[in-house]
């Protein structure tokens, strides 16, 4: 029997919605502001969805655009600016970062009570001592997920494939602190026998960025299957030919880091892509910069 589809989309309106009366209700209205240093193509992208998002929650949202050839210095000199500002309740810092910025330098100077994406040391650290403020959207997107099919995690075996800071290592303190008896394994390129690894698993996360990496012959029978991937690639034809569209250029399908056809077939719930993790990323940013300004508000 085919694996149940865990529908992201359906569980972000949930969220957006709950977010929508909360604002209703406290009369709040969230200024999140990101800060983009240059024009990176992926990171105008990033804004433009960003701002259409916000407008559509009744947030006001602000594009702080910075010249590619900004000091860190300058940078970090903006940040406290933006800290400063009590009109200002959430700080979004767009990547990439022009060479010579250290994001983990900038990172760590944005307020923590601003930080809707999780990612300063403070924010961090609550969430390793099972004391959570912030987290990553993707990463408690990804878990939300997990609790949407269920509830106790208890004696389960939880692998993790991919160890980055936004992502797999976030999941794995939520996971922990979610059951001191679940057993957590964190993966990686380095690791030995990765598909051994993930046989054992009775709750995947695919958090690699590799279209497909995992195989779906490795799927344990029975697992929760939750793709973090998102991976752009061209469509080919039967004989192995880039596809175009009518205007001469490549078309593309967005695919996960888990082979999803065959995965599909051996595990009980498994998320799709695109619609899974995706828009629950975005639903968790929502949330997150409402509990920014309405923390914000309470502390002023």
């Amino acid at each position: 029997m085919a694996a149940k589809l865990i529908d992201g989309n359906a569980l972000s309106e949930k969220i957006l919605a709950a977010v929508r009366q909360r604002m209703e209700e406290t009369k709040v209205v969230p200024h999140l502001v990101a800060v983009q240093v240059g024009e990176d193509p992926a990171s105008v992208f990033y804004v433009k969805n960003q701002k259409k998002q916000c407008e559509e929650m009744g947030f006001k949202y602000t594009l702080d655009q910075l010249d590619v050839k900004t000091t860190q210095e300058q940078l970090l000199s903006e940040i406290e600016r933006l800290n400063r500002d009590e009109n200002v309740t959430g700080i979004i810092l767009q990547m990439p970062l022009p060479e010579g910025i250290d994001r983990r330098v900038v990172q760590q100077a944005i307020d923590y009570r601003k930080d809707v994406e999780g990612i300063t040391p403070t924010s961090l650290g609550l969430l390793l001592q099972d004391r959570p403020q912030m987290v990553p959207c993707t990463a408690l997107g990804a878990v939300e997920l997990l609790h949407a099919v269920v509830e106790k995690i208890e004696g389960l075996d939880c692998t993790i494939v991919g160890r980055s800071e936004i992502v797999g290592k976030p999941i794995a303190m939520l996971l922990l602190s979610m059951s001191r008896s679940a057993t957590v394994t964190v993966c990686h390129s380095k690791s030995k026998d990765l598909a051994a690894k993930v046989a054992s698993a009775d709750i995947l996360f695919a958090a690699v960025g590799k279209p497909a990496v995992i195989k779906g012959e490795w799927i344990k029978k029975g697992a929760i299957v939750i793709d973090v991937g998102i991976n752009r690639i061209p469509l080919k034809d039967k004989d192995g030919k880039p596809l175009l569209n009518e205007k001469g250029k490549p078309k593309y399908t967005t695919v996960g880091d888990v082979e999803f056809e065959v995965a599909k077939e051996r595990a009980a719930y498994i998320t799709p892509v695109p619609g899974g993790v995706g828009p629950m990323t975005t639903a968790i940013l929502m949330r997150n910069t409402l509990e920014a300004a309405l923390r914000i508000k309470n502390a002023l």
